[in-house]
């Protein structure tokens, strides 16, 4: 990704009338795109990026495993899905359960559009819930092993955990209590997390278990990812 908004779609198909009504309908709502040409390729780049749509043609995929994939991909899991069929698959259970939309051959561009912008809100919102925001600011943590707070400093921080450092090495699946105030405003944030990760200079990654007031913490990073999204607009202008 190029900056924090940029919603990125893969689509699986060697149908040129497929790329033809799927592709100029992904660019003219600004979603970057790449096209996988068989099934390895498309399931090799969940390993290695955040993406945001999945589109399958099932003439290209007949049992669907790249999206049977996408559902287990810890990043992708929760990615918009789209199953490409034959007009004589539907109905189809199994891309009915996969996919969340299911698009018939063969596609219109104004159909294709029509379910795309459809699609997109929830594309961004997952896009949000993902974003993790560069922030170093100083936290209360509260370690089972630790007869006292340690004092802990964010790298980064998403609506579903952080990556710290800490001075004290850290327990890997070690449940910690975190305190920290966010920029600007003057309400503590407390939440249980669970330390899923370790690394080497007290680095480590965490995921919230429970928050008491999540509402602040999720509007305070909606604002910070609208406001790196006009930055990267301004940049690029």
């Amino acid at each position: 990704m190029n900056h924090p908004c940029e919603l990125h779609a893969v689509l699986l198909s060697s149908d040129p009338a497929v790329m033809s009504s799927v592709l100029p309908s992904l660019q003219r709502l600004g979603i970057a795109s790449s096209v996988c040409r068989d099934v390895t390729s498309a399931i090799g780049i969940l390993s290695r990026q955040k993406n945001d749509a999945f589109f399958v043609d099932r003439e290209l995929d007949p049992e669907l495993v790249a999206l049977s994939q996408l559902r287990k991909s810890p990043s992708n899991r929760n990615a918009v899905a789209f199953a490409i069929v034959p007009e004589s698959d539907l109905p189809e259970k199994t891309a009915n359960r996969l996919a969340e939309f299911v698009l018939e051959k063969p596609l219109t561009a104004t159909g294709v559009s029509r379910t795309v912008r459809a699609a997109y809100g929830m594309m961004l919102k997952e896009r949000r819930r993902y974003f993790r925001h560069s922030l170093r600011i100083e936290v209360d943590l509260f370690a089972p092993s630790s007869e006292s707070a340690l004092v802990a400093h964010t790298l980064n921080l998403s609506q579903t955990g952080m990556a710290l450092e800490c001075a004290t090495p850290l327990g890997a699946r070690e449940v910690v209590q975190l305190r920290f105030q966010l920029p600007g405003s003057p309400a503590d944030i407390r939440c249980s997390a669970q330390i899923i990760w370790t690394a080497e200079n007290g680095k480590a990654g965490l995921v919230f278990t429970e928050i008491e007031n999540r509402d602040k913490l999720t509007a305070w990073l909606e604002h910070a990812f609208y406001t790196a999204c006009e930055v990267d607009q301004l940049v690029q202008t």
